[in-house]
C-alpha cells in the first residue's frame, strides 16, 4: 500500500487550475467542471496528478481509465490495482494498493452531538461524551466510517450505528484534521 499527500493546496494557482483542466481526460475535466468551489477544483485536479504520479511510480502505468461500481467508486478498467483518494480544506491524499482500500481526511470542526448520535453506536457515543477532545475523537470515528465506507464501495450512510471493530485501519491524527486508511487485505 502506498499513501500520497498534498498538503498545500493554498499554494495552487487559479492559473494553474485553468491551464491543467485542459491536459485532463475529458471524463476527469467534467467531474473536475462540475464543483463551484475554485478550492474543490483545485483538490479533484490534485488527486488525480497524486494519482497519475502514483501509478506510474509503482506500477508503471501511464496511460489508464476508470470503471465505476452502482455506488460511483472508481476503478481502474482492467487492472488489479485498487485506489481511492479523498481531500478536505487544504490536504489531498491518494492511496494505491493491489487490495480494496479506502481514505478519508477531514478537518476537524466543532463537535456536534445531535450529529454523532445519528452516526456513532451507544459505545462510540459514551466515548465522545467523556472524551477530553470530542471533536477530535469524533472526526476520527467519522473517517474511519468514511474509509470503511469507500473500501467497500458503498455509501457512508450503509456503516452508520455499526461498531467497526473487526476492521484493520490506519489512522494519523494531527492538531487540525485527520486522515484515515481502511485495509481489507488482512495481511497489511
Amino acid at each position: 500500500m502506498f499513501i500520497y499527500q498534498f498538503d498545500y493546496l493554498h499554494l495552487v494557482s487559479d492559473d494553474f487550475v485553468a491551464d491543467y483542466l485542459l491536459s485532463l481526460p475529458s471524463e476527469r475535466r467534467e467531474r473536475c467542471e462540475r464543483y463551484r468551489n475554485q478550492s474543490d477544483k483545485k483538490a479533484c485536479i490534485m488527486a488525480y496528478l497524486l494519482l497519475e504520479a502514483g501509478l506510474k511510480e509503482r506500477c508503471g502505468i501511464t496511460s489508464f481509465s476508470f470503471v465505476y461500481n452502482k455506488y460511483g467508486k472508481p476503478y481502474l478498467k482492467d487492472q488489479n490495482i485498487y485506489f481511492n483518494i479523498s481531500h478536505c480544506r487544504n490536504s489531498v491524499v491518494c492511496v494505491i494498493a493491489d487490495f480494496e482500500v479506502g481514505v478519508d481526511i477531514e478537518y476537524i470542526r466543532d463537535f456536534d452531538i445531535n450529529l454523532a448520535r445519528r452516526i456513532c453506536t451507544e459505545n462510540e457515543i459514551q466515548q465522545l461524551t467523556e472524551s477530553e477532545n470530542p471533536a477530535k475523537l469524533f472526526c476520527r470515528f467519522w473517517t474511519e466510517k468514511e474509509s470503511c465506507a469507500k473500501s467497500l464501495g458503498i455509501s457512508v450512510a450503509g456503516i452508520f450505528k455499526t461498531e467497526l471493530t473487526a476492521v484493520k485501519f490506519i489512522t494519523w491524527e494531527r492538531e487540525d484534521y485527520c486522515l484515515t486508511v481502511c485495509s481489507r487485505n488482512e495481511n497489511k
